[in-house]
């Protein structure tokens, strides 16, 4: 969608492409915007949801036939979980990573414990209820009345097996941090205040380990800028990219 320098967007857990809709429909006029629905989720949902690696792997393939490797990659959550794995595979490739609310760093003991739990729990169950308890939890408590509608709609589209291989594979991934360290290109840091899932200070450390990093948290945000507070997460996402830019030009007059 749209025309000029390419942006590709990956979307989060229990999400779709849908996620990136307003945000694109500001940039498209600029830029070609590519949001794919990850193996297991939106328009993707017949297909199986494998190791992270064979989804970079699949991203790949698919940024290759656009004939769009050279692209800024936003990575929500999941999305960002991939992306530090695609870095690590196709990185010489890529103009610029953004991880959006998301991390490169691996589940420590507690969180694997916590996905198996919940893993069995939706064998067990189903996703009804494990829906109802995941959905707040993704906002801002300001915001939950707000996105409650618009996240549902999304959300309880995955289909079951789809949640449990998501599980499995963010239980299993490996750490990125090392990824960070060797990626000499501008790496973005999107979170907010009120993200419960990766704290800032957390961010902070990671974006302190890239050699070209900036960084944004938002105010009244949970997990969601996109939905959250569409025009502050579209004002940060329009700075890194002409930050990204301005590091280009300036490569190009010292080379």
């Amino acid at each position: 969608m749209g025309s000029g320098p390419h942006l590709c967007f990956l979307h989060g857990f229990c999400e779709n492409s849908e996620i990136w809709k307003d945000l694109i429909a500001s940039l498209s006029s600029r830029f070609t915007c590519i949001a794919i629905d990850l193996p297991g989720f939106g328009n993707s949902s017949q297909m199986t949801f494998g190791s992270l690696s064979q989804v970079a792997n699949q991203v790949h393939e698919l940024l290759v036939s656009e004939d769009a490797t050279h692209s800024i990659i936003w990575g929500h959550s999941l999305g960002g979980y991939i992306l530090a794995d695609y870095m690590e595979q196709y990185g010489s490739e890529l103009r610029a990573a953004a991880f959006v609310h998301s991390t490169a760093v691996a589940d420590n003991a507690e969180k694997k414990v916590n996905r198996e739990k919940t893993i069995r729990f939706v064998e067990k169950n189903g996703t009804k209820e494990f829906f109802r308890l995941f959905i707040p939890g993704l906002v801002a408590p300001s915001h939950v009345d707000k996105c409650r509608e618009q996240m549902t709609a999304i959300v309880t589209l995955t289909p079951t097996s789809s949640v449990i291989a998501g599980l499995e594979a963010m239980k299993n991934r490996k750490d990125k941090r090392d990824v960070l360290s060797r990626f000499e290109k501008p790496v973005f840091w999107l979170t907010g205040e009120e993200d419960t899932h990766y704290p800032k200070e957390e961010v902070y450390k990671l974006a302190a380990l890239c050699p070209i990093s900036q960084v944004s948290v938002l105010e009244d945000v949970g997990h969601l800028s996109m939905l959250e507070d569409q025009k502050k997460c579209l004002h940060e996402v329009q700075t890194f990219i002409s930050f990204v830019e301005a590091v280009s030009s300036a490569q190009l007059s010292n080379g």
